[in-house]
């Protein structure tokens, strides 16, 4: 996998990142979660039922589910789980997706039923993304899912075991799994030059075919919402004017970062959501122009000699992408000096909590646009980190979340991204594809559009 993270206590501030969500998805189960054509289905439950108000939803759960601790899930644990969101014990990131909540109470032994205050029209999306279900334990994580944690070594390894206690994964077709770590291209290339590993998370673009032609690996791709992007720190000189952040973005020749970084399996995209996606709406191309880029610099009062501090997580692509962008900068006059950080403490220290200008970060996929929209642009929004604030943006957020008809909030979400798109304080320097791989013997792994690693059909074959 790409990088580690701070921590897995499921449903917390520091293990809401990419691979915390995978790795917890390994071992914790939600009420529901998407499946690899993007769908809902069913996980923890079985069936659910959704009024037409979306105000009430009701869940009925898998009698047959049993925590790695030996307890069979009920609808009290999971009430538990999600009142312990908002009960001001932890730090948990999920009572902004969950706000409106009204109650939530078993109706049942194996039934439980959440009511909002408004229609939610992205909760069924929200709980089968990073809501784990969990014991009511100190240690964590203590989970539902096919596989439980046995040891974590910080900086070099996790270890778990398939929990064949629970009739559901008796006959998985693996044992154990060794999760390793490898931030950089070259790391992950190594790894499988060495037929050290069975499945990579993220293949590097560039090497995919080789490694392909000399029989070392087998890969496959499926289009993502992920992004990588450009934040700008809107709350202070010099980004705090919009010409700033328009003279970047016109200088940057995203053509030129996607042929040298990700390939055939990034697109530039003009907007927050790529076209083709749900709720994209049709907006103009940015053009590649450093004359527009100068004259946007002259007329906000820099002539050139701009000097800024920008930060990215060293996980490839991100440093070449910076790298790249500083030499597009440096054509209009500015100067761009970037920070690698390790990733953790990247997320979320560094990029919520630290000074910088830009920054470049990973965008993970979101389960719905009010998610992304809410955490990401929303003025509180916790991965707000340039500080971004629109209050007409705030208000259509809010509109959004609780509207009925679809024709209402496909006008609402066009017209935040074409706020979005006018105030750029993010700028999405392209879309990538998630791009997996597997030792050739190994059968059963897809790759996920939301990134998740999904072992439960896998065979690893002759070793």
């Amino acid at each position: 996998m790409k990088h580690e993270t701070i921590s897995f206590d499921p449903n917390r501030h520091n293990s809401d990142s990419s691979v915390g969500g995978v790795v917890l998805r390994m071992i914790c189960q939600g009420l529901l979660k998407i499946d690899h054509h993007g769908e809902l289905a069913p996980d923890l439950a079985k069936s659910w039922n959704v009024s037409d108000d979306l105000r009430v939803f009701e869940f009925e759960l898998d009698p047959e589910a049993t925590f790695h601790s030996g307890r069979r899930c009920d609808a009290e644990i999971v009430a538990w789980n999600f009142e312990r969101l908002f009960s001001g014990t932890g730090d948990s990131l999920l009572a902004a997706d969950y706000a409106g909540l009204e109650s939530v109470r078993p109706t049942g032994k194996h039934r439980v039923e959440f009511r909002f205050s408004k229609p939610n029209a992205s909760f069924l999306r929200n709980v089968a993304w990073r809501t784990y279900i969990v014991d009511d334990r100190a240690d964590q994580p203590i989970g539902t899912g096919p596989f439980r944690l046995t040891e974590w070594q910080r900086n070099s390894h996790m270890a778990l075991e398939t929990f064949r206690e629970d009739s559901r994964w008796k006959d998985l077709a693996i044992d154990n799994v060794d999760i390793r770590f490898a931030p950089s291209a070259e790391a992950r290339i190594e790894a499988i030059e060495k037929g050290l590993v069975d499945i990579v998370e993220s293949v590097p673009a560039g090497a995919a075919a080789e490694l392909g032609r000399r029989g070392l690996l087998e890969t496959a791709a499926v289009p993502s919402l992920q992004k990588s992007a450009l934040v700008f720190n809107c709350a202070e000189p010099p980004f705090d004017d919009p010409r700033l952040r328009r003279a970047v973005v016109h200088a940057i020749d995203r053509a030129r970062l996607v042929d040298a970084t990700v390939g055939t399996q990034g697109r530039i995209v003009d907007g927050i959501v790529p076209k083709g996606e749900l709720w994209a709406c049709d907006l103009d191309p940015i053009t590649y122009d450093p004359e527009l880029s100068r004259k946007l610099l002259q007329e906000a009062g820099f002539g050139g000699g701009l000097k800024i501090k920008g930060v990215s997580t060293n996980v490839a692509p991100m440093p070449k992408v910076a790298k790249m962008v500083a030499e597009d900068l440096s054509a209009i006059g500015i100067t761009l000096e970037t920070t690698g950080y390790d990733d953790p403490p990247w997320w979320p220290y560094v990029y919520t909590m630290a000074p910088w200008n830009v920054a470049f970060q990973g965008s993970p996929a979101r389960p719905h646009i009010d998610t992304f929209l809410g955490r990401e642009f929303k003025t509180t929004g916790a991965f707000n980190a340039g500080k971004y604030s629109n209050a007409r943006l705030d208000e259509i957020i809010e509109l959004a979340r609780h509207s009925l008809g679809t024709a209402e909030q496909e006008q609402l979400y066009s017209e935040a991204q074409r706020i979005i798109r006018q105030d750029l304080p993010v700028y999405i320097l392209f879309a990538a594809n998630v791009l997996v791989g597997w030792r050739p013997g190994v059968s059963g792994f897809v790759p996920h559009p939301m990134g998740a690693i999904d072992l439960t059909s896998v065979d690893l074959g002759a070793q």
